[in-house]
């Protein structure tokens, strides 16, 4: 039954890919930011065999220019549960960072499945997912599916009082 959920829902997202499209962003002077909402990115297209799933939480919200750290984070946060629930024994992947969790999200799992774009402002070329401040997002794994998002803070250093937490 869950596989036939997982499968309608895939399905119902790649229909919804061929409804939407990205729209154009421009990067602001201090850190690419998101403007309106959306990174560059065909929501249709397969590239390599790898089929982006269409409009997300990260692809609306992350580094939008008038967004939180916070909710960049949070939208993170939803898009890896959504991978989550149709990536079979997600759980059981080795990713024990920052790139190999956004590579992963880029389609480099069973399915081929993208929730990321590989052209979005606050990628690395080497896949490191940067915060709004420029800083690489910390992913820490608390245990099974459970993974806590860190930000930095004012501060620009991990592990202080002022960092952004999402769980």
């Amino acid at each position: 039954m869950r596989g036939l959920v997982a499968a309608l829902v895939i399905v119902l997202v790649v229909l919804c890919g061929f409804f939407f499209s990205g729209r154009d962003q421009s990067p602001s002077s201090k850190v690419k930011v998101v403007q309106d909402g959306k990174a560059k990115s065909d929501t249709t297209t397969q590239i390599q065999g790898v089929r982006f799933v269409g409009e997300n939480p990260f692809t609306e919200d992350y580094g939008k220019e008038n967004g939180t750290a916070e909710r960049d984070l949070e939208a993170l946060r939803d898009v890896v549960i959504n991978c989550q629930s149709l990536i079979k024994n997600f759980d059981t992947f080795h990713l024990p960072g920052n790139p190999e969790i956004v590579r992963f999200l880029q389609g480099s799992n069973p399915e081929k499945l993208a929730w990321i774009p590989k052209e979005h402002p606050l990628i690395q070329p080497d896949g490191v997912l940067l915060d709004r401040n420029g800083v690489p997002v910390f992913f820490h794994r608390l245990g099974g599916l459970q993974i806590e998002y860190r930000s930095v803070g004012l501060d620009g250093k991990h592990w202080t009082d002022d960092d952004i937490i999402v769980r």
